[in-house]
């Protein structure tokens, strides 16, 4: 039994497999939850609603279906679509949920240089970028990802660079964050541009890319390693792109809201 999703050698098949670190992880995370909102009560910070324990649970589903099987299975070392899948739930997903699932007023008790640097944009940006490109190079895929601590690493990479991606945006205190709604806005479109290069490369390339995904065994002969690889470029664009513009009209239905409703005070 492997306790987390990695590549192999062996034909897919459908027959459900566990893993038990990937259990392990989300119960974790489940914890954090509600022991952070339980330190928080007990100091008189805040009170848990259902919208916060709705929002973080479904982060930590996000967190699930990523890692788990299928998903995580097959795009550990069966399908470069799956696994771009799992990059995009980790990622982009996961972490604005988890983010929203956790006490706010908390964070603004536990201020510290390290929180308020990382809800600076750039360094966010370059962590989150950098992470994306390291992780998709070819040497990188086709070494991390045959093993269960090199798929783990990466998984928990793209969690972590996510986490701090969102990090400035729903950041929710001043003393934490002091970016404007519009920057909150044009950070969340430049998010966006740098994965336009490898999304593009992946769809217009030759050849495959990743020696891992080119010579594992076949899920359906429909799906070939050419056409696996233009769907994840497909996938790592267009899906990709929603959960950042979803963050940006978040962002700018609240600015609109509050704008009226200080209009509304000043004519009173």
């Amino acid at each position: 039994m492997k306790w987390w999703c990695s590549a192999s050698n062996a034909a897919w098949s459908w027959d459900w497999r566990p893993y038990p670190g990937v259990w392990l992880v989300v119960a974790l995370a489940i914890v954090i939850h509600f022991r952070a909102w339980s330190r928080a009560e007990q100091a008189g910070l805040e009170r848990r609603s259902v919208g916060n324990t709705v929002a973080y649970l479904a982060g930590a589903l996000a967190l699930w279906l990523a890692t788990d099987w299928p998903i995580g299975a097959l795009g550990a070392g069966y399908l470069l679509s799956a696994h771009t899948v799992t990059y995009i739930l980790l990622a982009l997903v996961a972490p604005p949920l988890l983010w929203l699932g956790l006490p706010r007023e908390h964070w603004a008790a536990n201020d510290t240089p390290i929180v308020q640097m990382l809800a600076r944009p750039l360094p966010a940006l370059v962590v989150f970028n950098a992470t994306l490109v390291l992780t998709h190079l070819p040497g990188f895929v086709d070494g991390w990802m045959r093993s269960q601590w090199g798929s783990f690493g990466t998984d928990i990479a793209w969690l972590i660079s996510g986490l701090i991606l969102w990090w400035p945006v729903l950041a929710p205190h001043p003393s934490v964050s002091r970016l404007s709604q519009g920057a909150r806005m044009g950070y969340l479109f430049a998010a966006s541009i740098l994965p336009t290069v490898p999304a593009m490369f992946l769809v217009f390339a030759s050849y495959p890319v990743y020696g891992l995904y080119e010579l594992a065994p076949r899920v359906t002969p429909i799906l070939t390693a050419g056409t696996d690889q233009q769907l994840a470029g497909l996938i790592m664009k267009v899906i990709g792109d929603i959960p950042l513009w979803i963050g940006f009209a978040g962002v700018f239905f609240a600015w609109a809201r509050r704008e009226r409703r200080e209009e509304s005070g000043a004519a009173v």
